[in-house]
């Protein structure tokens, strides 16, 4: 197989391939050997006609189509290999010459960014102060109350935080509408997972009241119904009101956490978990914003094919997470108020900063040499290991699949690390 290869502008890789002529034969033969195989000739038993009739019967065309497939991925590894070449999106790949005794390919190829490194050590960023106050805690506290609250049922007005049990039919313009009517319906006040006003109006209603509740759907509303105008007739079974424990240590025992007995510890341990927490965010945000300072300073080069890769791989993720949440795309773009293009426009900016974003990370990377040897993976496994309450191997079986991402995100972590230590 001849090869030759061109390197051409704007982070691409022209590979000219000519493929040989016994190879090329007996991709033909054996493609035309699967094709021949359901070919019925009238007179003779299948697979035994002559060869003449049989081809008569087949598309050529088809046969060679399964040759140059067949060939395709081997040519490709071949090419990766022995050019030493790190593609970084699908390759354009067009049939330059074809006959019953030549084949000539040329395969286009993303290769990797180039990036010219501007200064990454010794930014003055300004590194957020973390500080946990009282507040925070006794909002973290009142959660827990919250969550272990018991539910009862309450003689008075219903007020923001109380349940409300209700039916409730939905008409606009005197028609009832689908996804408008409900049976026994346990409404938080306050929540906020109602239409705009609906669970205004249920504040000061009391069990076995009736209720006319007027509101208008948002702009950005499902298709036909946003900016209509509807009335929700609704019926007051029940209110039930959330009764908070006795914040103590009897309460904190029935939270049955580790090490955690009385309520100073579990003040403590919320404080060492809340600060880690807002401690984790500001490096984070720290860390975008050196990124961000890098890349001013930088000569970048991305071929478009990488954006454009990423853009599709977070439309398919987020298709799949609307498609968990019941929704098609058409009707959360409705909820959100975006058009289509509105939509894809923002993930194109996201995906350039993300992209733009990882690969500022790996130069410097490569520039400091920092690589992940198996000590350091070990290292990361039993940390997990302690954080998921897991065995090592068990945890070593859990990332098998997704190893190299997995060492690639470790990778990221330390080059993250540095940025954070040698910049302020």
């Amino acid at each position: 197989m001849e090869r030759k290869v061109n390197k051409l502008e704007h982070c691409h890789v022209e590979v000219e391939v000519v493929v040989d002529k016994e190879t090329w034969k007996k991709a033909q033969d054996k493609a035309f050997e699967k094709a021949s195989k359901d070919v019925t000739v009238k007179g003779f038993r299948k697979g035994h006609a002559p060869l003449n009739l049989v081809k008569e019967k087949v598309d050529m065309m088809k046969v060679m189509d399964e040759a140059i497939n067949s060939l395709l991925p081997n040519i490709y590894s071949t090419i990766l290999k022995e050019e030493n070449i790190r593609p970084y999106a699908r390759p354009e790949v067009n049939v330059t010459k074809i006959s019953d005794t030549e084949l000539e390919i040329k395969f286009t190829l993303v290769t990797a960014p180039e990036i010219e490194l501007g200064q990454y050590k010794g930014l003055s960023i300004g590194k957020e102060e973390v500080k946990v106050t009282d507040e925070d805690i006794a909002s973290e506290l009142l959660k827990l109350q919250q969550q272990n609250a018991m539910v009862v049922s309450k003689e008075g007005a219903a007020e923001n935080g109380d349940i409300v049990i209700i039916d409730f039919v939905g008409e606009v313009d005197g028609k009832q509408f689908d996804g408008g009517s409900a049976s026994n319906y346990e409404l938080e006040l306050g929540s906020h997972s109602f239409v705009p006003g609906f669970e205004e109006q249920l504040v000061g209603v009391k069990a076995n009241d009736t209720k006319d509740i007027n509101i208008k759907f948002p702009e950005n509303y499902v298709e036909n119904l946003k900016g209509k105008d509807a009335v929700f007739h609704v019926t007051v079974h029940e209110v039930k009101t959330k009764q908070l424990p006795e914040l103590d240590d009897a309460f904190v025992k029935t939270l049955n956490m580790s090490g955690v007995n009385t309520l100073q510890d579990l003040r403590n341990q919320r404080r060492a978990q809340l600060t880690m927490e807002k401690e984790r965010s500001a490096k984070g945000a720290f860390i975008n914003k050196v990124i961000d300072e890098v890349a001013k300073n930088s000569k970048i080069d991305i071929p478009d094919e990488i954006y454009n890769s990423q853009v599709e791989a977070m439309k398919e993720d987020a298709s799949h997470r609307m498609a968990q949440s019941g929704l098609t795309l058409e009707q959360y773009l409705s909820i959100v108020g975006q058009s289509e293009e509105q939509y894809t426009e923002s993930l194109k900016t996201q995906a350039r900063k993300d992209v733009t974003g990882y690969f500022i990370l790996d130069a410097i990377g490569q520039k400091e040499e920092i690589t992940i040897e198996e000590a350091d993976l070990e290292f990361e496994y039993a940390k997990m290991a302690e954080q998921y309450k897991m065995s090592i191997d068990d945890v070593k079986k859990a990332l098998a699949p997704q190893l190299d991402s997995f060492k690639n995100s470790v990778r990221m972590s330390r080059i993250e690390d540095l940025l954070y230590k040698e910049n302020d």
